[in-house]
């Protein structure tokens, strides 16, 4: 969806027209070069990307191994969970494999206004986690198929 040259997942479609809105008001369109580095591992965690098109590999540092890419995101994924932990710090780095438009969403804001208004807090929660939960299914469904062939070895 594009509303303000701003690009929404289509799973935050199950928004209805005024949180999409008030969502969109939040976000500002970013653009990412190939190559670039979006952030680092251990940084504060400040920013949520909503990727319209391209893509971004996360990667984590292994002593020994350097870094180890671990995900590769395209349009329609969400990049950057970590400011929902306790110690909002990146827990991987991301840079972009090819040329990336996303929707930037000010986490600070967001939250201000889930604060102030917490019926549009509950609403994108919900959103927000639909999607992390379908993050968190694909990667169990790779980890299944990294474990079974494991075993044929």
């Amino acid at each position: 969806m594009t509303a303000g040259g701003t690009v929404l997942p289509s799973l935050l479609a199950a928004l209805d027209d005024e949180h999409r809105r008030r969502l969109t008001a939040l976000t500002s369109p970013v653009r990412f070069g190939e190559g670039e580095v979006i952030f680092r591992e251990g940084a504060p965690a400040t920013r949520c990307w909503l990727l319209g098109s391209g893509s971004v590999v996360l990667t984590t540092h292994v002593p020994g191994r350097g870094a180890v890419a671990l995900e590769t995101l395209h349009g329609g994924d969400v990049l950057g969970w970590s400011w929902l932990g306790a110690r909002p710090v990146w827990q991987f780095a991301a840079h972009a494999a090819a040329a990336t438009e996303a929707a930037e969403i000010d986490i600070t804001a967001l939250e201000r206004m889930a604060g102030a208004e917490p019926e549009f807090g509950y609403v994108v929660t919900r959103a927000l986690s639909g999607l992390l939960i379908a993050r968190l299914q694909s990667t169990r469904a790779r980890l299944l198929d990294l474990y079974a062939n494991r075993r044929e070895m």
